[in-house]
């Protein structure tokens, strides 16, 4: 009995420990399962990217993690680091304000031309200068020689083929500001190659011993229509960037502003289809076709540069580590005009409800290659005079306490505040570097005596204007202003009069994407450094001036004395507003230059 006994209880740990070996296992499998994601994760930041227009609407909302989309698992946005470009503006020999721009590299032809291009949502066409032009904007940056290049050829803008002899149809295209005067080329566009993550050794090695993991799972179905078999495989930098054969526009004209000043080339439109001179001049809808982007999708992350954080953009999805909260989307209002336009359904400042929108017809283009906010006129007035603060001692405006300004939208309420609607310097009663003429059409009439521009308003709450001391010299105190980033708008219909421009101010408090495919526009909350300090830590900081801004800005006190009049500052130099969304096209005939 007593052996039976033990046997049987032999048995029974014998057969106990097998399923707890057993159950161990799967635990150990589970864990190393865990780990290898958590490792792919570190070692692939990038997995918080959005594929395509599709996976947006997969992702978990509490987690913003992507999930591919079944055709594609390895496919991955192709993201581009953007230069911002900050021009000093100057009064009276000293720096009064900047205008920015955020541009990034292609390539055109073979052997391979380098240019700088703005990405701009308000155009439709690639511009470049070529060598033929002789306008000092071109003179002053790189200019295309399609001559030296084996897979350009001159063409018109239906694409037939230029005899020599006959004559060559150019194109006048006008921005908010500015004007070029172009010729139709076909050529070869190459976008920059795609960022690399820098990464650690440790992360290296966790990557080597993933791929072993990747290939145990058998997960095969990985290889986009873009790449060869085992492309997808290779680190970004050894892909191939996106390529195509595209009609450009060869600048033969350029005006001197805005394009004489910046360091950029030319601009990249990436407006929708119809803002093109043809779908074949559309970069988007090029490249998909060729098979070289995974979606007609795009997302920008535009930030001021604090701390050389790199502002981006994302051709064929969305970088989720940008946003702070799920996209909302929109719908593309009019989309047979071309412009990433949205309806605007009411205008707030500080809670107050603008009188300007509450009968309807308010209209926003989502503008890239604007650097304000621009507000139709005549409420660019009541904004400016609602939203400038008395500098007091606040040496960088965007963080000067200042009304809210909320843009409702369908489904979202654009909510901005003085850390992006601002500009950062104060400025001196008198001194103006905005446009009284604001955007326009270029045949619009050019008097000048009309309103000043809206960075010469005075608030409200400001104090009296200083009276001179007779018994000092007739010095007298200096009143300073911190002004918003304001362009005034005029423009007739279909797209005015009722027109915002979302630019800049905009694009530097929301991540915004855009789908050519669904016609929509999404924006979520940045994720940049600013967004992440503490509000706290930015309470009763007046903030400090750059270097180069010296006394025009902080000088205390002026003399006055009677004298001839003064030529208005107004026109003194260029301004600091710029606005490439594009308002006017113009064919003619001509002979080929």
């Amino acid at each position: 009995q007593y052996t039976s006994n033990s046997l049987g209880a032999f048995f029974l740990l014998h057969f106990r420990y097998r399923a707890y070996i057993l159950h161990m296992s799967h635990i150990t499998l589970i864990t190393t399962c865990i780990a290898a994601c958590l490792c792919q994760a570190s070692a692939h930041p990038d997995a918080m990217m959005l594929s395509t227009a599709e996976s947006v609407d997969t992702v978990d909302e509490s987690s913003l993690l992507q999930k591919q989309p079944e055709k594609n698992p390895a496919a991955k946005p192709h993201v581009i680091r953007l230069r911002r470009e900050s021009v000093p503006i100057y009064r009276r020999g000293k720096i009064a304000s900047y205008k920015t721009s955020y541009s990034g590299l292609i390539t055109l032809g073979n052997p391979a031309q380098e240019f700088r291009v703005v990405f701009d949502t308000g155009s439709g066409n690639l511009i470049i200068p070529a060598v033929e032009c002789r306008s000092e904007s071109c003179l002053l940056h790189k200019r295309y020689d399609m001559r030296a290049s084996s897979t350009a050829k001159a063409i018109n803008s239906n694409g037939s083929a230029i005899v020599d002899g006959d004559l060559s149809e150019q194109v006048t295209i006008g921005f908010g500001t500015g004007q070029v005067t172009s010729e139709f080329v076909k050529d070869t566009v190459c976008l920059q190659e795609a960022v690399e993550e820098q990464r650690q050794p440790q992360q290296q090695q966790q990557q080597q011993q993933q791929q072993q993991q990747v290939r145990m799972l058998q997960e095969v179905n990985s290889v986009s229509t873009s790449q060869t078999a085992g492309e997808e495989h290779l680190p970004a930098e050894k892909r191939k960037p996106p390529c195509v054969a595209m009609h450009i526009l060869a600048a033969v004209e350029m005006s001197t502003q805005p394009f004489k000043s910046f360091l950029f080339d030319g601009i990249l439109g990436l407006g929708l289809n119809t803002l093109a001179i043809n779908s074949k001049f559309s970069t988007i809808p090029s490249l998909t076709k060729g098979g070289q982007l995974i979606g007609q999708f795009f997302g920008v992350f535009l930030t001021e540069g604090d701390d050389n954080e790199e502002s981006e953009i994302a051709f064929g999805g969305a970088d989720m580590r940008r946003v702070r909260e799920p996209l909302s989307w929109t719908p593309v209002l009019k989309p047979e005009m071309g412009y990433w336009l949205v309806e605007i359904v009411a205008v707030r400042i500080d809670g107050r409800t603008l009188d300007i929108c509450k009968d309807g017809g308010c209209k926003g283009v989502v503008d890239t290659g604007t650097s304000h906010l621009g507000v139709p006129a005549p409420a660019d007035a009541e904004f400016a005079e609602s939203l400038v603060q008395p500098a007091g001692e606040y040496l960088d405006c965007r963080l000067i306490p200042s009304p809210e300004v909320q843009i409702e939208i369908p489904g979202k309420n654009i909510t901005l505040t003085s850390q992006t609607y601002m500009r950062r310097l104060p400025l001196r009663e008198g001194v103006s570097v905005g446009s009284a003429r604001g955007v326009v059409l270029p045949n619009a009439s050019t008097n000048t005596t009309g309103p000043a521009p809206t960075d010469a308003v005075v608030p409200k709450n400001a104090a009296p204007a200083p009276v001179p001391n007779a018994g000092q010299n007739n010095a007298t105190e200096t009143r300073r202003f911190c002004r918003p980033r304001l362009m005034k708008v005029s423009l007739p219909e279909p797209l005015g009069p009722k027109l915002f421009i979302l630019g800049e101010p905009v694009m530097h408090q929301y991540y915004t994407a855009f789908d050519m495919e669904r016609k929509r526009v999404g924006f979520g909350l940045i994720n940049n450094r600013f967004s992440r300090q503490d509000t706290g830590s930015r309470a009763n900081r007046h903030g400090a001036l750059p270097r180069g801004v010296e006394t025009l800005l902080v000088q205390k006190q002026f003399k006055v004395s009677k004298s001839a009049p003064k030529e208005s500052q107004h026109s003194d130099g260029p301004l600091d507003s710029v606005a490439f969304v594009q308002v006017s096209v113009r064919i003619t005939l001509r002979p080929r230059r």
